[in-house]
């Protein structure tokens, strides 16, 4: 039984707030290009082989108000064919569009009327920027300035003028950190509503050439009908984004002078120290901190970016998540340094992308030894010295980026001996970098991406428990056929880990590699001094043209690979397989009486092993799902494991490899129609193992209410009741000797959360949010047993009754707390410059013998306010300027 499993419906929980309609339409193309389609637009390449829209350079730049009337909309080419892409490929549209593109030495200029023959009707919210909302009207465009069909950039505006950009990687991702600067202003009349972009020059890539092509998208939503359109025709019946995009003709002698932007800021913060009651009423820190980052553009192609006494705090707060795995939770990196630009060094290493050769959070993390050599006044955080990243497109298909950052020396207590105070980060400094050649029109491509992690040598504790050094390098490559229809893909990695034997052997002994397992073909070694292994990726697939879609991958991960000092993965010593087949249908049709505009069908197999041939288990699931004609969805999926599993890391935690029995999990999930003022939807997931002798059921329940055009408020309530036939408890004896017992134990986990955020938008440019949880998760273990014969089927033979009466009698058990909200008032008052005010409140409390066992609700929330909160109050200004 792996422990994992109970959790996943309390994963998808914490892990994030659903974006109204997401599970329908994402705000952007990339998404939809994912979805397969029932007819391809037979255009597979004519798209890139002709211009589809044509700008013309004007003299006299148009004044960005929405209007129609300027001299530069007056003459010049407009583009009107567009064509539908949903519900329908290729239908004409309801309502007609014009789209307009002018330039001059400084921007482009893009007018789109969009007709509507009722402008009463056009749906038009306010949201913070970047907020995707895939029911509202906009207007959408997608350019690609080195026109390689891998990367660009997306500009979106709704009719309410709220502004969302990103910067686009690897044909379909999208990377919504990236903000330009840029200008757009909307207006609705009595023809419908118009858009009027700015996109300076200087915000995007390009080569230097006398008459670039950029590729291009034009797009319109109708937010009340769901029918999107575009020029040139976009066919979901193929993969990709950018490399269906358009050619844009007419550039000519584009200006290639270098630019210079800085954005400094001041920020001050106030922040409580949570004490124990005996300790006294919690201290006040305040700091105050300046600093800035700095953007040169030497060429079109260039781009470095430096920052100095950088500001990392986080705006949003980390979920709560309770972690009864023994492996560590991957969190998603929220600051903006590392955020922008995040697709180039991004390699996954796992399916679910918890896996990463490089982990941004691991620069500026909480010192690595804070838990056992931290004080009350230990810092946080690691400071960041300094930071830079350089990008460039140094030919028209070869491209590098490159991140590094020095981070300072933490301390904490004071030593025992008198030696001063512990070392809990030593310094370090951190470098990724990567480079990628495509070719045929960036169909196919290869890379190559490093990383390097040397610390210095801190005191003799860190030194003992630290690598002081350690090194990947990964070969990658991409290949898709000229239609779309067939794709590769693959990579190939080393690893090599250095420091002193002693460092290299809590290396060894760690959740990730296990090397004191007993049946797992590998050996500890204490009188090591380095660790090295090698990890590689396979994936093949139909991923366009038809219904059918079809894909198989292997991936191979050796003991002795890590990545953990820069990048972060759970599991070494493992290697697996997946195929799995689909049927997808975008023609709208019905099922059982039933209407809708999408449905799919899939059914997979995985199977996981250990390098030696291990089985670690084998599954079959089948799922599907419906958008129904009101754009509602609905999804179900089930998931059987198959016999002959054996569970080693999360079941004995190093120990024996233990049997693992077949499992079950069912899953519907059914979110309502996102264009109503209320939005409903439920989650729900029932898990059953060890032939029912464990079982676990329960839901989330949410929904989002539009209280008005600007007003947000989302809520959700989430319970899940596991009960644990076995559950690892502890290990006593000696982990490297025949003196080791490995224990489990009978546990009843009840877990309840409540979660709320609420979006009050002033204007485009000043919002408000703020968001809350309160997380209880609260069991008593009982039954403690010792494992016997861990393969055998045999309840009674696979575990014996634990000898030490003492821990028998009183075995305790888990009380998890936590509340967590924050306030953000943020406040773009001219554009690229920020005011942001931040209140931060946290209540924590993880405990093992909990005084009152069981979970009740009302009294473990109300609990909650009984501890000391942590507060921080933060406000930062920052201003943009350029050259």
């Amino acid at each position: 039984m792996r422990h994992t499993n109970f959790a996943s419906l309390a994963s998808i929980a914490s892990r994030g707030l659903r974006s109204i309609g997401a599970p329908i339409a994402s705000l952007s193309l990339a998404v939809a290009s994912q979805v397969a389609g029932a007819q391809s637009s037979g255009q597979s390449t004519e798209n890139r082989d002709r211009p589809a829209v044509m700008a013309s350079r004007i003299d006299v730049a148009p004044v960005i108000d929405g209007r129609t009337d300027d001299v530069a909309w007056a003459t010049g080419p407009t583009s009107t064919d567009f064509r539908v892409f949903a519900p329908r490929e290729g239908a004409d549209p309801t309502v007609r569009t014009e789209a307009r593109v002018r330039y001059d030495d400084r921007a482009l200029y893009f007018l789109v009327r969009a007709f509507d023959p009722h402008p009463d009707s056009i749906v038009r919210r306010l949201a913070r920027r970047d907020t995707p909302d895939g029911t509202a009207d906009q207007v959408l465009l997608f350019l690609d300035p080195f026109h390689d069909g891998r990367t660009g950039y997306e500009f979106v505006v709704t009719a309410g003028g709220v502004k969302v950009d990103a910067a686009l990687s690897d044909d379909i991702v999208e990377d919504y950190s990236w903000d330009g600067v840029w200008d757009v202003a909307t207006r609705i009349d009595s023809l419908g509503w118009v858009a009027e972009f700015a996109i300076p020059f200087r915000q995007l890539r390009f080569a230097e050439h006398r008459a670039p092509v950029f590729g291009i998208f034009i797009g319109r939503w109708v937010g009340r009908s769901g029918e999107r359109m575009c020029v040139p025709q976009y066919s979901r019946a193929r993969a990709g984004l950018v490399s269906q995009m358009g050619t844009l003709g007419g550039l000519r002698d584009l200006a290639t002078s270098g630019a210079l932007e800085a954005t400094p800021y001041t920020r001050a913060r106030s922040r409580n120290v949570a004490t124990a009651v005996s300790q006294g009423t919690p201290t006040l820190e305040t700091e105050a901190a300046v600093g800035g980052d700095i953007k040169w553009l030497p060429r079109p192609n260039v781009s470095i970016d430096a920052t100095f006494n950088p500001d990392f705090g986080q705006i949003d707060a980390d979920p709560a998540v309770l972690n009864l795995t023994g492996v560590e939770i991957f969190q998603a990196e929220r600051r903006p340094f590392f955020l922008e630009g995040a697709g180039l060094l991004a390699l996954p290493l796992s399916a679910d992308g918890s896996g990463q050769l490089f982990y941004s959070r691991r620069i500026g993390r909480r010192p690595t030894l804070a838990d056992a050599f931290g004080a009350p006044d230990s810092p946080t955080e690691t400071t960041i010295l300094g930071a830079a990243k350089v990008t460039a497109r140094i030919t028209p298909t070869t491209s590098i980026a490159a991140l590094a950052a020095a981070t300072g020396r933490a301390d904490g207590r004071e030593r025992p001996d008198g030696r001063g105070r512990y070392v809990l980060e030593p310094r370090a400094a951190n470098l990724v970098a990567r480079v990628q050649q495509d070719f045929r029109g960036g169909r196919s491509g290869v890379g190559v991406l490093l990383t390097r992690v040397a610390r210095d040598d801190g005191d003799s504790t860190s030194a003992a428990l630290l690598p002081s050094e350690a090194q990947t390098v990964a070969l990658t490559t991409q290949h898709q056929t000229g239609s779309g229809a067939y794709q590769a893909s693959g990579w190939l990695a080393l690893s090599d880990v250095r420091g002193r034997p002693d460092a290299i052997a809590q290396l060894q002994l760690s959740s990730v590699h296990a090397y004191q397992r007993p049946d797992d073909g590998v050996a500890f070694d204490p009188t090591r001094d380095a660790l090295r292994g090698s990890a590689a990726f396979l994936s093949l697939g139909k991923v366009g043209g038809g219904i059918t879609r079809f894909a198989a991958s292997y991936r191979r991960i050796e003991p002795g690979f890590d990545v953990n000092d820069l990048g972060i993965l759970t599991k070494s010593g493992v290697q697996n397989a997946s195929a799995n087949v689909g049927l997808t249908q975008n023609r709208p049709g019905s099922i059982a009486l039933v209407p809708y505009r999408r449905a799919t069908l899939t059914l997979g197999y995985s199977g996981e092993w250990s390098t030696n041939g291990m089985s670690y288990g084998r599954a079959v699931d089948i799922g599907g799902s419906l958008q129904l004609a009101n754009l509602a969805q609905l999804q179900a999926t089930v998931i059987q494991q198959l016999p002959g599993a054996l569970c080693t890391v999360s079941c004995t935690r190093g120990g024996p490899a233990m049997i693992d029995p077949p499992r079950t999990t069912l899953s519907v999930d059914y979110t309502g129609d996102p264009r109503q003022a209320f939005v409903p939807h439920v989650l729900s997931e029932y898990d059953r193992d060890d032939h029912w002798r464990s079982h676990g059921y329960g839901a989330q329940i949410d929904g989002t209410w539009r209280a008005r055009s600007n007003v947000e408020i989302w809520l959700a309530a989430y319970a899940f009741n596991t009960h644990y036939a076995w559950f690892y408890y502890d290990t006593f004896g000696d982990v490297l000797s025949d003196t080791a017992h490995y224990t489990v134990a009978a546990l009843d986990l009840p877990t309840r959360s409540l979660t709320s955020r609420i979006n009050y938008t002033l204007t485009p440019t000043m919002t408000l949010q703020w968001y809350g949880q309160a997380y209880i998760s609260r069991g008593a273990y009982d039954d403690v047993r010792e494992v016997a014969s861990p393969r055998s089927p045999d309840w009674n033979e696979r575990f014996r009754p634990y000898g030490d009466a003492a821990v028998r009698a009183s075995p305790g058990g888990i009380d998890f707390k936590q509340l967590r909200s924050n306030a953000v008032l943020r406040w773009e008052y001219r554009p690229g410059s920020t005011l942001f005010v931040v209140w931060s409140h946290g209540r924590d409390l993880t405990g093992a013998e909990p005084a009152r066992l069981g979970l009740w609700p009302a009294r473990d929330f109300g609990d909650l306010f009984a501890l000391h909160p942590q507060n921080t109050v933060a406000v930062k200004l920052s201003y943009w300027m350029s050259r």
